[in-house]
């Protein structure tokens, strides 16, 4: 009867942290809920847009969006259409190259859709939201940690070979 006891405690210890975690969860502020954390929303922050300037840019995110979604769903289709031949034994070299290039063409629709997205966005800025979207965008091109990064500790640059380690020494 003690061994049950414990148990039934125990459960319900369980169930009343479960239900604890589930209310701070779902209780949580909207900044912090993932509709606010989007690069949409860091993007009109660290911009400081005013109110028609965000309607512009929701505007113009959600036309790119449609655009990358188009883009990406017409290359998951060549891609398919590429795999498909993977087994198909009579295919060309030719034929191959063909497909691989229609899905490289589609990444660079991508590519100059997203270029475009970021130079709409920079004509909705003034002087200084300009600069401060250039940094943006050159901290996002290089990626988390890069060199000039936040912290500045990231790899180093791909100019010299002063900071590499020799060559693994041949037997």
């Amino acid at each position: 009867m003690k061994k049950r006891l414990l148990l039934y405690i125990l459960l319900a210890f369980l169930v009343a942290m479960n239900g604890f975690f589930l209310f701070k969860q779902f209780s949580s502020s909207e900044t912090k809920g993932p509709q606010r954390r989007g690069p949409k929303n860091f993007i009109t922050k660290q911009l400081k847009f005013d109110e028609a300037q965000t309607i512009q840019f929701e505007k113009l995110n959600e036309l790119h969006h449609e655009k990358i979604r188009e883009i990406l769903d017409a290359t998951k289709e060549s891609k398919d259409a590429l795999f498909d031949q993977l087994t198909n034994e009579k295919i060309s070299n030719r034929a191959i190259d063909s497909l691989a290039h229609v899905i490289a063409k589609k990444q660079t629709l991508k590519e100059l859709e997203i270029f475009n997205f970021f130079r709409a966005v920079s004509a909705l800025c003034n002087a200084n939201q300009k600069v401060r979207f250039k940094t943006i965008i050159k901290d996002a091109v290089r990626g988390p940690g890069g060199p000039g990064g936040p912290e500045g500790n990231g790899p180093p640059g791909r100019g010299g070979s002063e900071n590499r380690p020799p060559p693994p020494a041949r037997r």
